[in-house]
C-alpha cells in the first residue's frame, strides 16, 4: 500500500485516474486516506475515480464490439480470468455489470466480453454511470475510514503499531480469502464445467441418435 500512497503523491488525481481506468482499488484507497488527512478534495477524488472506471469499461467495451474473443484469447491475463467472468455474464446477464466492479481482475475481461455480447451500448452506457458513481463512493468511504483509523492509531502507538497493524490486517485478509473465497469460488467453477461438460454429453448423443 505504501507504493500507492507514493504514486498519489507524485501524481495526484492523474493516479488516481489511470489506475481506476486500468483495474484496481489500491490507488483510489490511498488517495481516499490522503483525503481524510486533508491532502486531497474527497469529491475530485471521488469525481476522477468514476470517471476512470467508467472511460476503462466504455474503452474496453468497444475492444470487446471491435475484436474481443480475439483479444481475450491473445492476451494471457484476460484469457486467465475468462472462463470466471463468462460463467457470472452468463448466469446473472446485465447486471452481473455491478458485480463484476467488486471483483479484482476481471474487470478489463468483462468490459471486453460485454462487447461481445448482445447488450445494447446505451443500456451498457448507463449501467456502468450508475455502477461507477455508487463504487466510487462506497471505495472511497472504506479508505477514508481506513485513513481516519490508520492516523489515530499512528498517533497513539507510533510507526511500529501501524505496521503492525496493517501486517495483521493483510495477513487476516489473505487467510480468510483462501480460507472460505478462494475455494468457494474453485468450487463453484468446477460445477460449472461440469454442468458444461454434461450439456455438451447429452447433446451429442442427441445428435448420434
Amino acid at each position: 500500500m505504501e507504493w500507492a500512497q507514493q504514486f498519489v503523491e507524485q501524481y495526484g488525481y492523474w493516479a488516481v485516474f489511470l489506475w481506476t481506468f486500468i483495474e484496481g482499488e489500491s490507488v483510489f484507497i490511498a488517495a481516499a486516506a490522503l483525503a481524510a488527512a486533508g491532502l486531497l478534495e474527497p469529491w475530485k477524488v471521488i469525481l476522477v475515480a468514476a470517471c476512470g472506471a467508467f472511460v476503462g469499461h466504455i474503452f474496453f467495451f468497444a475492444i470487446g464490439r471491435w475484436k474481443g474473443m480475439d483479444i481475450i484469447l491473445a492476451v494471457p491475463f484476460l484469457r486467465r480470468h475468462y472462463p470466471k467472468a463468462n460463467k457470472i455474464l452468463d448466469q446473472y446477464a446485465h447486471w452481473s455489470v455491478f458485480i463484476f466492479q467488486y471483483l479484482y481482475g476481471t474487470r478489463m475481461v468483462a468490459a471486453v466480453l460485454f462487447g461481445c455480447s448482445s447488450i445494447n451500448f446505451w443500456r451498457f452506457l448507463f449501467l456502468q454511470l450508475v455502477n461507477c458513481i455508487s463504487w466510487a463512493v462506497i471505495i472511497y468511504a472504506v479508505g477514508h475510514a481506513l485513513g481516519m483509523a490508520g492516523m489515530a492509531i499512528l498517533h497513539r502507538f507510533g510507526i511500529i503499531g501501524l505496521a503492525l497493524v496493517l501486517v495483521t490486517a493483510a495477513a487476516a485478509g489473505l487467510w480468510l480469502y483462501f480460507r472460505f473465497g478462494h475455494q468457494h469460488l474453485r468450487r463453484h467453477l468446477q460445477s460449472g464445467d461440469g454442468e458444461h461438460r454434461n450439456d455438451r454429453h447429452e447433446n451429442n448423443a442427441g445428435k448420434s441418435s
